[in-house]
């Protein structure tokens, strides 16, 4: 790190501090001193501190120098480069066994610190303390929401025994064991944005609680929150955690769904209104957003400028994920999901049945219109950015491993060069579709041998559960065997190791998804209508299905409609004969 290192006020010489108080701050002088001296009255006295001034050019450091405090303080300085890295500086000038991070617009309680040791002592590895507003915070509509987000945060914590959920993952005062914070390899400085770290805190607080270390919420461990964030910069920082939370799905796939709760417009006229501003022109968006600002720094209030100023809240989160998902996106490709290869004719399956004629003229269609048929593994690498998609990308799946694959499927695929991906039950190996509804054909299922066979042929096996039941119904306990052992079976037959995952009927859910993740897969299918793309759930990636009914014009329609609303895009798919 670039920078000096002020000398500590009392004796810096002597043994390590118990806790390391980490303060990064930038161009925020009588803010950060306010912080400061407010340590200097914590009843627990082992601790020393360590500011951190990123770039600042308002005299802060020369401020803190000269404070007169009773207890070890550093400065020490740095160019702009972002909170993460100024924390990432301050931890490794720290001597503390504890390092507590706190922000700079915090004043801590006498007690604070001797909560966090309180709580360390007690076995825990991560604490979280309570951040109420401080009462000398300006009086404005800004100030007012965070004292009302503090105030039920603490009360849902409590209520819930203590259990953190992601959103709680705030490094405004959090306290972090050494050995824990080394384990995870500190904080993560690709996610510092202009200074600010919208999900970086997320990310490190997720990586201690996966790295099985205990956490917990203190709420006796208390800082007062002095809010004074300029409207225009806070409709900034909101687009700034739009784009950063994409970064964040692309980080921890396997948390995809709980950090997709992007806010939403709550009504049908803000829907109307602001919702066709998300792909508007940065130009146009501007003014608007500058004048909301300007209404809520004069002191406005109201409920139609509260509700305005958050509209346009929700609104610039929106832009921030749609421009950092352009920004990040490797392209896109869809997925097509095929059963059996067969004509069933008016069997209860029959739609779930493409004769091999037609599976044919399908690829050709699509080879004709300039489709480019990709492998599983290009799929992968583009979903973890490491190459791009061609423009029009189509990777072909089979689900259930039925026996026809080989001897009509597959010469079909070869004949064109297709490459493939079949998903095997894998407790079903050479058995039959025995999860089949009553009256149905029984159809026979490839064996080890066959499945060997069309891997030899360009058909990746993936894996499609050990049992054809709809996941979200299996009891938790179940899960590892349906997922892990799966690919152990499946492996064992001589077989890759499946790298994929489609699940039974495409049904899953959160818990499912992380047990797919805890398995070892690189992703999973549902058949959900959309296009893969990186910055997707990759354990939740969307599949087209192709049925019996379906032409070359009906199968180009449910490209085209993929992202349509729902109900929508079924009246249209049934006008036109098949189903969606």
């Amino acid at each position: 790190m670039s920078g000096k290192e002020a000398e500590t006020r009392t004796e810096p010489e002597t043994a390590a501090a118990r806790i390391s108080v980490v303060i990064p701050t930038y161009e925020r002088r009588e803010t950060i001193v306010r912080n400061v001296l407010a340590l200097d009255r914590q009843s627990f006295r082992d601790f020393e501190a360590i500011v951190v001034v990123d770039g600042a050019s308002d005299g802060t450091a020369e401020a803190l120098r000269a404070l007169d405090v009773t207890f070890p303080l550093t400065v020490l300085e740095q160019s702009n480069r972002g909170v993460a890295e100024a924390r990432i500086a301050g931890a490794a000038a720290a001597r503390g066994e504890v390092l507590l991070f706190i922000d700079d617009d915090m004043e801590a309680e006498p007690q604070m610190l001797a909560e966090h040791e309180a709580s360390h002592r007690q076995g825990f590895d991560f604490v979280l303390g309570d951040l109420p507003l401080h009462p000398a915070s300006p009086r404005n509509l800004l100030s007012g929401g965070v004292g009302l987000w503090a105030r039920s945060r603490r009360e849902r914590l409590e209520a819930a025994g203590n259990e953190l959920g992601l959103d709680d993952l705030l490094t405004g005062q959090m306290s972090v064991s050494r050995r824990a914070f080394d384990s995870v390899g500190g904080f993560d400085a690709s996610f510092t944005r202009d200074g600010l770290v919208p999900s970086g805190d997320i990310d490190f607080g997720y990586r201690i609680l996966k790295g099985g270390f205990r956490a917990t919420f203190n709420p006796a461990a208390i800082s007062y929150q002095y809010y004074d964030v300029d409207p225009a910069d806070y409709l900034r920082r909101a687009r700034d955690i739009g784009a950063s939370e994409q970064e964040l799905v692309i980080k921890h796939p396997e948390q995809a769904k709980r950090l997709e709760g992007a806010p939403a417009f709550h009504t049908r006229r803000s829907r109307w209104l602001l919702g066709p501003l998300a792909a508007a022109p940065e130009a146009f968006v501007r003014p608007l957003l500058a004048t909301v600002a300007d209404l809520v720094r004069a002191g406005r209030q109201g409920q139609r400028l509260r509700r305005l100023f958050f509209g346009m809240r929700t609104l610039q989160h929106q832009r921030g994920a749609r421009a950092a998902r352009g920004r990040l996106s490797s392209g896109s490709a869809v997925v097509l999901a095929y059963h059996a290869v067969a004509d069933l004719g008016d069997d209860l399956l029959g739609e779930y049945a493409v004769p091999a004629a037609r599976l044919a003229e399908q690829l050709d269609d699509f080879a004709r219109r300039g489709w480019t048929f990709v492998d599983l593994e290009t799929l992968l690498r583009a979903l973890r950015g490491e190459e791009r998609l061609p423009r029009r990308a189509l990777l072909v799946t089979f689900d259930d491993a039925y026996a026809d694959l080989r001897d009509s499927g597959v010469p079909v695929l070869e004949e064109r060069g297709v490459p493939a991906v079949v998903f095997a039950i894998a407790g079903s190996v050479g058995g039959v579709n025995a999860w089949r509804r009553e009256g149905a054909k029984e159809l026979q299922l490839l064996d080890a041998e066959g499945l060997r066979e069309v891997a030899e042929r360009g058909v990746e096996v993936g894996s499609h559960c050990v049992t054809h039941r709809q996941m979200p119904k299996v009891p938790a306990e179940e899960l590892e065997q349906e997922m892990r052992g799966s690919a152990d079976a499946l492996e064992a037959l001589g077989l890759r190791r499946p790298r994929a995952l489609a699940y039974p009927y495409g049904e899953w859910s959160g818990e499912v998804a992380a047990a797919v993740f805890a398995a070892g897969y690189e992703a999973a299918f549902t058949v959900e209508s959309g296009r893969a793309q990186r910055g997707d759930n990759r354990f939740a990636l969307p599949r087209i299905e192709v049925l019996a009914s379906d032409t070359p014009l009906t199968i180009r329609v449910k490209i085209a409609t993929a992202r349509w609303p729902q109900g929508l895009r079924r009246r249209l798919l049934r006008r036109l004969g098949t189903r969606p």
